[in-house]
């Protein structure tokens, strides 16, 4: 089983251990292209090793923060990264489909996905059902560390067809966004740098 798109056992924790590392930074670059009040509700698809949870859980810190990841071991592990904010209630963490989640209608501020849409099935069925758990004036905040511009999918073949990762151009990004309904599109990238970021809203 590919240990990225759905870590498991040893090798999966190892692989959570390096992406809280090697993600940490353009996360928190990510999270500066969103307005997070104190007390947000917030949820994390593909929480993967739980350290954008942590981090979500400083800057919401009167509000709440939820992960979802469709690996349960990488569930389990994000619980003991986060199991102190778990024990005062600020986190939950469950098991979950991005395009299938058992959150209510209109139950978050905010939705972040780090390093994730390369691995979902459908980003028309993950973007609708991103929208329905969504409050009115939610966002939906993408924080990507590849891109798809022509020259980085070719000089990195080798690590794309490792990864099994799936790349999208930030304009068809942009498309399937519109074609759900999301409004307010924002696209952010990094100079010198395939980082970028992708920051919608939801109005109705």
């Amino acid at each position: 089983m590919d240990q990225y798109k759905c870590p498991t056992g040893v090798q999966g924790r190892v692989v959570a251990v390096s992406m809280n590392q090697r993600h940490s930074e353009l996360t928190s670059w990510g999270l500066k292209n969103v307005k997070i009040n104190l007390n947000f509700i917030v949820l994390d698809v593909g929480c993967g090793g739980g350290k954008t949870v942590s981090k979500l859980a400083e800057l919401a810190f009167q509000g709440k923060v939820f992960g979802v990841d469709h690996s349960r071991n990488m569930v389990e592990f994000s619980r003991e990264v986060n199991k102190e904010l778990i024990a005062q209630a600020r986190v939950k963490i469950v098991q979950g489909s991005v395009e299938k989640m058992s959150f209510p209608d209109d139950s978050f501020d905010l939705v972040t996905a780090v390093e994730t849409y390369y691995f979902w099935t459908s980003l028309s069925d993950a973007f609708r059902e991103i929208k329905r758990v969504l409050k009115t004036k939610g966002n939906l905040l993408l924080i990507n560390e590849m891109i798809k511009d022509g020259v980085y999918e070719v000089e990195n073949a080798e690590l794309i067809a490792k990864t099994q990762v799936c790349l999208v151009p930030l304009q068809e990004i942009r498309k399937v966004l519109e074609s759900v309904g999301f409004v307010n599109i924002e696209i952010f990238t990094q100079r010198g740098s395939p980082w970028n970021s992708v920051i919608t809203q939801k109005l109705c």
